[in-house]
């Protein structure tokens, strides 16, 4: 099965879709980039969810659905030790 569309493709239309999420210190400029955030931060919401949901697949005694599930969690858990990092 091949994919519809490739990764670089897909961040290419949602950064055209999203638009600008870094404030500039413009208020009216800034108003539209807290929107595009706000609309960033639903995506992701969704993102996650969805490897989520992939995740709980683990440990199934289905190698192609553990695989799946061992991949999304290795995901989550990369995806922690960045919030870790940056966070302090």
């Amino acid at each position: 099965m091949s994919r519809d569309f490739e990764s670089k493709e897909i961040i290419k239309l949602l950064d055209k879709l999203i638009g600008c999420t870094e404030a500039v210190g413009e208020t009216n400029a800034d108003e539209k980039i807290e929107q595009n955030l706000m609309t960033l931060i639903d995506v992701t919401n969704w993102c996650l969810d969805g490897i989520y949901q992939s995740s709980e697949t683990m440990g199934r005694p289905e190698y192609s659905m553990n695989k799946i599930g061992f991949r999304a969690k290795c995901a989550l858990l990369d995806y922690k030790n960045w919030l870790d990092e940056v966070t302090g």
